[in-house]
């Protein structure tokens, strides 16, 4: 068994968010001392923090996130590609080319921009001014590959509030385009990737399980392989 690490970050109040959105909310409920146990209540907005975008969300016919089979929720082919970007820059088809080979036998494309490694210190830099993915590299994801089940970004979202594109884009990748949809885990903790050369075994992705809702927060936990030579 290979060493296994979180690849999603822990919920809290203080986490990053798309600009103008609302955070988890916990509050405790009862307290030992006064009532003999403790419980609290959360209020959680389901894009906040590391979370998985159901088609539904920016696709009316797509399927909501808990409609999607087991095979988007549990991988083997893992496919962890080096892509460097700042704050504000994009993803394009020209970024992905050299890597063609090794996503078309993937059913996870995870992308390394770098851009996990400011959450912490810049987190208003990494909300507003985020890597995105652009429409056209989300059309050529669809059309190229057919076996790719999710996708999965070290940046808040496939889109960002410095441009307009995060619309088109958001419903190219979840079937608007060609009735292919890619989903996407957004806000992924991929800072571990940065620290081995160890290969990627498997990922598990373990949603909570919300009815109705398009997306949901999402526990991700990967295994590590034998190193590359």
């Amino acid at each position: 068994m290979g060493k296994r690490v979180y690849l999603s970050y822990l919920l809290d109040e203080d986490s990053v968010v798309w600009p103008g959105e609302p955070t988890v909310r916990i509050e405790q409920d009862t307290c030992i001392e006064k009532n003999g146990y403790n419980s609290f209540k959360t209020t959680l907005p389901n894009h906040h923090g590391t979370h998985m975008d159901g088609p539904y969300h920016f696709n009316p016919d797509g399927p909501r996130l808990m409609e999607l089979p087991m095979e988007y929720f549990c991988f083997d082919r893992v496919v962890a590609v080096d892509v460097p970007k700042g704050p504000g820059e994009g993803i394009d088809p020209a970024d992905l080319k050299p890597w063609e080979d090794d996503i078309r036998r993937a059913d996870l494309l995870l992308l390394k921009t770098g851009l996990c490694k400011i959450r912490d210190t810049q987190p208003q830099v990494y909300e507003a001014q985020g890597v995105f993915l652009s429409p056209e590299v989300c059309k050529y994801l669809v059309e190229t590959f057919p076996d790719l089940k999710v996708i999965g970004l070290d940046f808040l979202s496939v889109g960002t509030p410095a441009n307009q594109l995060s619309k088109r884009a958001h419903r190219i990748l979840f079937g608007c385009h060609n009735g292919k949809y890619i989903p996407a885990i957004e806000d992924m903790d991929l800072r571990p990737l940065f620290e081995t050369r160890m290969p990627l075994k498997s990922v598990i992705v373990a949603p909570l399980r919300l009815g109705k809702v398009d997306s949901s927060q999402v526990t991700v936990i990967g295994e590590f392989g034998e190193q590359s030579p």
